[in-house]
């Protein structure tokens, strides 16, 4: 085509007002960003933070891993967006005869032609496949009200025809075609702005800058006589949109719509108020309103008080959202500050007062150790402490569980001992926003450590193991113990040959529940399946497992305090390990073995699953 001076003047006009106006209201979008405080250092580890973005960026892992199909349609337009941009350069300095691709690929244009047109074709159909999704699959819809999303998705599909007329030895009304296509073009990035498409922009920019860690939690500063010497205002968690960090303005700005977070809520999934996708936008509503409170603007204290901090929210989202980081930091304030609509009062004055949820004095704990005739840890003497925790210690239920344990540990010749006091882990202090209780509880578990000087410790709640695994160490630098979980352990034996177990259960079909905090926190997927096929039996896997595992209802407090609520947790689990076909349900969780007990014929904690199944030829080393 031959363009014309005036062409020539009216497509830089349209570019440059374009650009300006883009401009302008992306500053004010960054504003909103900008306007929030730091909450940590986010540029940690830049290696592996560019790592990340690029693997979830360009490969679209996340996008993929959560809906195959539908993440496949959308990783095929990601593509389009970026072989696209080499196009849409040439074809904006065509009118001024500045052969850009030619210059870039030279003899490889013909190539990149056909990259191009293939690109065209893959991209309109995935377009019109997620069209189609939104406005016609109502049930699967993110939301079939989009309107916004369905202007976007009509104009990528008219960009790809008219790029393919465009490239036709007789396009049909090419100058027309030509000139529709730069319009598109240009008005594009206009309606980014103004939607949940947004996160084209976005999104590379919140993944590089989240927690490397799933609901990575930071300790507030507690040191009363230095908040009371201070000059400066001290937040204590999120009161109101004053207090919201610039990274979770930045969340509520990337959301991408996509509702994945709430499918995998258990409380939305059982019709509870909690909706994570609801309260993203919600804060996005609330952007630039900073007395707004919190609980109220965002979020409210129902939906609150139904988190059970499991992170399936936060673990699926494909941009980087850190819904716990909310959360956490609403309930601080509920805890900390407004004194008001907690959830688990009852569990944190239980905690206070006896140091354990279970109102059980410390004498039950020493009856306990001399009734089993537990090994007490010795300094420098003992290799493994056995962590107990509150329901080893405190739960009569519990006992066959930790006789299984020494069972096992007492076979494999290990050495190992238990702590004559321990206090609560602080771990659902801290999930529902009770910071000084766990940073108290905490202070004296790890002096204990200290003065026994462990070094090497098992537990059998991922609760306990993740708090101290991550969170201790924040609170003290110089605690460096190896914390592993009783699976593990369990597993490291078995595959050392220091324990032994027969195929006692040939004749009957097990299934798995996985913990959120051992599976999604910690990642442990495999050891604890490697021991269960140990003993033999059929393992049947529950539809939502692994990653997307669904929870007990035993978070944050969960396992301890009734819920008024349309449908428990706990209830939804039940049915489905009852409708999986299984006899026998085995957990790695405390708590979860007291959420779900009597869901099939009969419950067991891995290590009485494992203890029955030892090797009689099997002896001490």
């Amino acid at each position: 085509m031959v363009f014309t001076s005036w062409e020539q003047v009216l497509l830089v006009v349209l570019a440059v007002a374009s650009g300006a106006v883009f401009g302008r209201d992306l500053a004010h979008q960054v504003r909103h960003i900008t306007a929030g405080k730091p909450d940590r250092e986010r540029t940690d580890r830049l290696g592996r933070r560019l790592w990340v973005t690029f693997k979830e960026v360009i490969f679209q892992t996340r996008v993929i891993g959560g809906r195959p199909v539908v993440g496949t349609m959308h990783a095929l337009v990601f593509l389009g967006f970026l072989t696209f941009g080499f196009e849409t350069a040439d074809h904006f300095l065509e009118p001024f005869h500045v052969p850009f691709l030619t210059t870039l690929f030279g003899g490889l244009l013909p190539v990149f032609r056909v990259v191009l047109m293939v690109t065209a074709v893959l991209v309109a159909v995935s377009i019109a496949g997620l069209g189609y999704r939104r406005f016609f699959m109502k049930e699967s819809s993110p939301d079939p009200e989009s309107y916004s999303s369905g202007v976007v998705a009509f104009l990528i599909f008219l960009l790809m025809l008219t790029y393919i007329n465009g490239v036709l030895s007789e396009p049909v009304l090419e100058r027309a075609n030509w000139w529709v296509h730069s319009l598109i073009i240009l008005i594009f990035p206009h309606l980014i702005l103004r939607s949940k498409h947004f996160h084209i922009v976005m999104a590379p920019v919140d993944i590089f800058y989240r927690t490397h860690r799933l609901g990575d939690l930071l300790p507030l500063n507690l040191d009363l006589d230095a908040m009371a010497e201070s000059e400066e205002e001290v937040t204590l968690g999120l009161e109101t949109m004053a207090d919201t960090p610039w990274k979770m303005r930045m969340d509520f700005l990337t959301c991408v719509e996509c509702r994945r977070c709430t499918e995998q809520c258990p409380a939305a999934t059982c019709d509870q108020e909690l909706n994570p996708r609801g309260f993203i936008l919600a804060g996005r509503a609330a952007l630039g309103q900073d007395e707004a409170p919190v609980i109220g603007s965002v979020i409210s204290e129902i939906a609150l008080g139904q988190c059970t901090s499991c992170g399936a929210c936060e673990s699926i989202c494909p941009v980087g959202i850190e819904h716990l980081q909310l959360l956490t930091g609403a309930k601080r304030a509920q805890a900390l500050a407004t004194g008001k609509g907690m959830v688990a009062s009852a569990f944190l004055e239980t905690t206070e007062r006896y140091g354990n949820p279970f109102s059980k004095p410390k004498s039950a704990r020493k009856e306990l150790i001399k009734g089993l005739d537990l090994p007490i840890y010795q300094p420098g003497e003992t290799e493994y402490l056995v962590w107990l925790g509150c329901v080893w210690s405190y739960n009569d239920d519990a006992r066959s569980s930790l006789e299984a344990m020494r069972k096992i540990l007492d076979t494999s010749g290990v050495s190992w001992g238990v702590l004559e006091e321990e206090s609560c882990s602080g771990h659902h202090s801290r999930r529902q926003g009770e910071e000084l209780q766990f940073q108290t509880l905490a202070g004296e578990n790890i002096e204990r450590f200290r003065e026994n000087q462990v070094q090497k410790a098992i537990s059998p709640c991922p609760h306990c193991l993740h708090t101290m695994r991550w969170e201790y160490p924040t609170l003290d630098d110089g605690f460096e113990v190896e914390v592993v979980h009783h699976s593990e352990m369990i597993s490291k034996l078995l595959s050392e040959g220091k324990i032994e177990v027969e195929a006692s259960n040939s004749d009957r079909t097990l299934t798995y529940h996985d913990p959120c905090y051992l599976g999604r926190f910690e990642k442990v997927y495999d050891e604890p399946r490697d021991v269960i096929r140990a003993t033999g039996g059929k393992l049947v896997e529950l539809g939502r497992h692994g990653e997307r595992s669904f929870c007990c209802g035993g978070g944050s407090a969960g396992f301890m305090r009734e819920q008024e609520v349309k449908r428990r947790v706990d209830v939804e689990r039940k049915e489905e390990i009852a409708a999986s076909g299984a006899q026998t349900l085995v957990t790695s969780c405390p708590e979860c073995k007291m959420m779900l007990n009597a869901a099939v014929e009969e419950t067991k904690d891995i290590a009485e699953l494992v203890a029955d199944a030892l090797s009689s030829t099997t002896s001490a080393s």
